[in-house]
């Protein structure tokens, strides 16, 4: 009974790995894997934290980052390929209101005002990027089709539509 146990345990912590590994979310803290490389979770929830202090009417929630940092990587990409990329102090300086901006912070700054400076030919660009992009998001915040990149927020499990109701009369 013990062996059981014991290897009932190593099968439930093989799967919750292979999990993990399919997902391409291997940490518990990462949000989305773009290329190979993770956005964490603390990534998103500081710039959607800071976006929302300098614009509150922003509306930015975390799945929201985490769908803009993993846009931001394309467009800033295509943005200095084109020479319209942007310097850190000068997404600083357009949030000068944060006296210590984050990392992910800056990258959708940058990404925010390169994307109003691109031609909609380079605009395209990032968007063909990203549709051919390996890109896995944390189904908490979602998922991402590559096909039509579009993002789609996650609805909790425990949440179920409700018909709609057609009034009496």
């Amino acid at each position: 009974m013990k062996a059981f146990k014991s290897l009932r345990g190593s099968v439930v912590a093989i799967l919750v790995g292979s999990v993990l590994t399919v997902s391409g979310c291997a940490t518990a803290d990462t949000a989305a894997v773009v290329d190979g490389q993770r956005i964490t979770e603390q990534e998103a929830q500081e710039a959607a934290r800071q976006v929302t202090k300098v614009q509150p009417d922003s509306g930015l929630d975390t799945p929201q980052a985490v769908a803009s940092l993993v846009m931001a990587r394309f467009i800033n990409q295509v943005a200095v390929q084109d020479g319209k990329g942007l310097s850190d102090s000068a997404a600083r300086a357009a949030v000068a209101s944060i006296p210590d901006p984050a990392p992910s912070t800056l990258q959708l700054v940058k990404a925010s005002l390169a994307w109003n400076q691109m031609t909609s030919e380079e605009q395209n660009k990032a968007v063909t990027a990203a549709s051919k992009a390996n890109i896995t998001v944390n189904p908490r915040y979602g998922s991402f089709d590559a096909k039509n990149v579009r993002f789609s927020a996650s609805t909790p499990n425990w949440i179920k539509p409700q018909p709609a109701q057609t009034p009496a009369g």
